[in-house]
């Protein structure tokens, strides 16, 4: 007989539930989700099992290439619109040594590339009183000796001068970030109980291209937040354009049950939220068609993360730049998990995709 345990953010709230409680076997709170394994034995009465001697299977076992390594959970901010914190809890960090520890097990189980994940990556280290991030990334460069490290989201006012100074010419740290703005205005921003300002937003950008000049950015917008003028829509619009990012995941805004924003006033009509959302898609398909256009031609590093069955070999750059080599090329050789060398010969930015002819 199948046994049902509920776990993840809404666990708690779901135990509480008076129907739950004959449809569920056990019940795992968010905050032991990390040993949920351990728990699942003990509650079978089953004796550990060496397939899980390892945080994460071996590559050739494992469904993706690219390794999410989750190295923090929880959240210390108090977004108006997130519901996050009041589910996961506070921020708790994996220790420095065992991401280094857990880097290096990955590479030896063959993977190529890690993506550092957390619900808040920028806090890593915070409850320890310190900006624990930038010192784990000059050791990353230092001491880990898996090809690619990848930043899942930072938040704009976490990018320090010394998180740049390890991004710079790393061997390993790829050149791009996901950077969640969600607006350009100050009014909006203020409202939403975020710490950036338009101004530092900039400021920081600015640096960062400075120094790492090929960075590649991406980021999360809201659109139609509650009390958002015309002017604060244009703020946010015109602050795409300067910051010149290469791909804006444009989210309408939505009322989540529980959240400051639900109690909010002055909450956007559907079809005004409507018009600005696809202003700001038409915004996001030129700026990503003109970052796509600048790598025709150019020479990238490709990693091998599927083959379909028509022989389209697919997968990213280290600028997350996502790429189909096709099968005239003569990539029929190749492997699953395999760094190769491609030639951008032309891109669809319809479908996000840039298509490879030339393997070298």
């Amino acid at each position: 007989k199948a046994k049902i345990v509920v776990t993840g953010c809404p666990g708690r709230s779901l135990e509480r539930h008076p129907g739950m409680q004959e449809v569920a076997d056990l019940f795992v709170p968010n905050l032991h989700k990390d040993n949920l394994v351990e728990q699942l034995q003990q509650f079978l009465g089953e004796a550990p099992h060496p397939q899980f001697d390892y945080y994460f299977p071996p590559v050739e076992n494992s469904k993706t290439t690219r390794l999410n390594l989750k190295i923090t959970d929880g959240c210390f901010e108090s977004c108006a619109f997130c519901i996050i914190p009041s589910r996961r809890g506070t921020v708790r960090s994996l220790p420095e040594d065992e991401v280094i520890q857990r880097l290096k097990a990955a590479h030896q189980l063959g993977y190529k590339e890690a993506i550092l994940t957390g619900v808040h990556l920028g806090a890593y280290g915070h409850e320890h009183g310190q900006h624990g991030l930038d010192r784990l990334l000059h050791r990353i460069n230092a001491e880990a000796d898996i090809h690619r490290v990848r930043l899942s989201s930072i938040d704009p006012h976490e990018i320090s001068d010394s998180m740049i100074a390890a991004l710079k010419d790393s061997p390993r740290l790829c050149a791009y970030l996901h950077i969640p703005i969600q607006s350009g205005s100050d009014t909006v921003l203020e409202r939403m109980r975020r710490r950036d300002t338009r101004a530092a937003i900039l400021d920081t950008v600015e640096r960062l291209k400075a120094e790492v000049p090929d960075i590649s950015l991406t980021t999360d917008m809201i659109v139609g937040f509650a009390g958002e003028s015309e002017a604060d829509f244009e703020a946010s619009y015109t602050l795409m354009e300067a910051l010149g990012v290469h791909k804006i995941h444009v989210f309408p805004f939505s009322i989540r049950p529980g959240t400051r924003a639900a109690y909010m006033k002055d909450h956007i009509e559907p079809e005004v939220k409507n018009e600005r959302v696809q202003r700001m898609l038409q915004l996001d398909h030129r700026l990503k068609t003109q970052w796509m256009n600048q790598w025709k031609n150019q020479t990238v590093e490709l990693l091998v993360e599927t083959i379909s069955r028509d022989g389209v070999v697919k997968g990213y750059s280290p600028h997350y730049l996502r790429l189909h080599v096709l099968p005239e090329a003569g990539a029929t050789e190749l492997q699953r998990n395999q760094l190769i060398q491609v030639r951008v010969t032309d891109v669809d930015p319809e479908n996000e995709v840039a298509l490879a002819t030339t393997v070298l």
